[in-house]
């Protein structure tokens, strides 16, 4: 069969539109009547079968890609669109909202099309002429004339002069014009970026108990495509934002749980998209969660199960490194960990990275008080307290002047890699003669301050060497004769 004559295929209408206008054309009645006389399944054309789709574009001669791209594949409890899984409320050939504007410039009733653009439930207005969408009388039809049930068209509402910047987005990758957001958006599905941004900008809009459906259309775009500004920018941005959320989060308990702190964008990641997957965001969430909360080993966070502890809070802390609570909140706070006007509640919601905090509470509990320090490096208490004051030797909890921290003690692996180097200097042998003598007695005899001495030699300034017999800066030993001749040389 060769139907003639041949009516324009426009590539912004879905397919179902544009059969009933061809079928009005040949036939003077409505789809259905055009594609039961080519041998096509209604139910099946309506729904987009693959197999329906293709027999009715090569009885029309309309290139099989462009019916495909307008056609809308619906199944039970989904849907797809251009080979993209889609949730069947996100995208619908069912004539709900139309631009009467559009319908106007279309001419008479037989000529109106019903836009795909107009099937999303995220584009509330007409990016052609700024006005809003009105809602068809009869919103369960995929007929456009049915569905404005020979009623006039609604007047014109109109919207902002400016096209929200993820509607124009939308238009491109329907057409295949150029996309912002580059690669971070170009392998995500329409569903994902869309659905991602609504609730990103909800939440931020609305709070964390935001009821998106019970949004006005008005009010979805403007969550959208503050959303969409955010998303669009990458996984950088999106964290940003989650900080805020989490920030704003009005959960005060200890045991506040993820969806108290982003509310219904983990309610949605983690029980309300299963059957969609929501993209990129879920990992993005499930990484802000591990980095801001203590997750214990074994938990499943959004669909995964996380095998290692990133952080403690203060009571796990307290078990893993066996010092009770109050103890270890005063710990911290003289570490600098916990801030000193911290309340009760605002330490226990805090939480201290595993790869920081514990090494640190591990080395306060080995840690040599000041006063054994010269005992340990070999050293006078002298020299130790000019090696503390010079802040070559460190100590575990820091001091911004002198005396203003008490019993101040260090960590043993920082004072044996102290020691470490002085190992690493060569050894003295019987070679070296009776030039070469311990570092204090050079100081004694005028050769420079002790401090600039010891730092000349481990920055490869001044040749020393170890003696076997001694330990730590006692076994130091340097050519006395040399030291003072460049002194009086300076």
């Amino acid at each position: 069969m060769i139907l003639w004559p041949r009516l324009a295929f426009d590539h912004g209408e879905t397919l179902l539109s544009y059969a009933d206008r061809l079928s009005v054309l040949h036939t003077g009645r409505g789809m259905e009547r055009l594609v039961r006389d080519l041998g096509i399944n209604t139910k099946h054309f309506r729904s987009g079968r693959g197999e329906a789709v293709l027999a009715f574009a090569e009885a029309v001669e309309v290139p099989v890609e462009d019916a495909n791209q307008a056609s809308v594949r619906v199944f039970q409890r989904s849907a797809s669109f251009r080979g993209e899984p889609i949730s069947k409320t996100f995208l619908s050939p069912r004539v709900a909202r139309y631009c009467p504007c559009c319908l106007a410039e279309d001419g008479d009733h037989a000529d109106r099309r019903f836009r795909l653009i107009w099937g999303f439930r995220h584009v509330a207005r007409c990016d052609r002429h700024s006005t809003w969408l009105l809602g068809a009388p009869c919103k369960d039809e995929v007929n456009l004339r049915l569905a404005l049930g020979g009623e006039r068209l609604g007047s014109p509402r109109m919207a902002s002069p400016e096209t929200p910047e993820y509607l124009a987005w939308l238009r491109a990758r329907l057409t295949g014009g150029a996309c912002i957001g580059g690669s971070w958006m170009r392998g995500q599905t329409l569903e994902q970026v869309l659905v991602a941004s609504e609730m990103l900008g909800g939440i931020l809009q609305h709070g964390h108990k935001v009821v998106l459906k019970k949004l006005s259309p008005e009010q979805t775009e403007e969550a959208t495509d503050i959303g969409f500004a955010i998303y669009s920018e990458g996984p950088e941005a999106i964290e940003e934002a989650l900080d805020t959320i989490r920030r704003r989060s009005p959960a005060t308990a200890v045991q506040a749980g993820p969806l108290a702190y982003y509310g219904k964008l983990y309610d949605w990641l983690d029980r309300r998209s299963n059957a969609i997957d929501p993209g990129p965001i879920r990992d993005i969430l499930r990484d802000h969660i591990l980095k801001h909360s203590a997750v214990e080993p074994g938990t499943r966070v959004l669909g995964v199960e996380i095998t290692d502890r990133r952080f403690h809070t203060l009571y796990s802390l307290s078990t893993a490194v066996g010092i009770e609570r109050p103890r270890l909140s005063r710990l911290l706070k003289k570490l600098g960990e916990i801030p000193a006007s911290a309340t009760e509640v605002e330490t226990g919601n805090m939480v201290f990275d595993v790869d920081k905090t514990v090494p640190l509470i591990e080395a306060f509990k080995t840690a040599i008080p000041l006063q054994d320090v010269p005992e340990y490096l070999g050293a006078s208490h002298r020299q130790v307290e000019i090696l503390y004051r010079a802040r070559v030797l460190q100590p575990l909890v820091p001091r911004t002047k002198r005396g203003a921290v008490r019993n101040v003690v260090f960590g043993k692996s920082h004072l044996d890699k102290f020691l470490k180097r002085i190992l690493d200097l060569p050894v003295l042998d019987d070679a070296a003669g009776e030039a070469y003598h311990p570092i204090s007695y050079a100081c004694q005899r005028g050769a420079g301050y002790f401090e600039d001495i010891f730092s000349d030699i481990f920055q490869g300034h001044i040749l020393a060497f170890r003696h076997l017999e001694r330990t730590g800066i006692s076994a130091i030993y340097v050519d006395v004769g040399a030291l003072a001749s460049m002194k009086k040389s300076i």
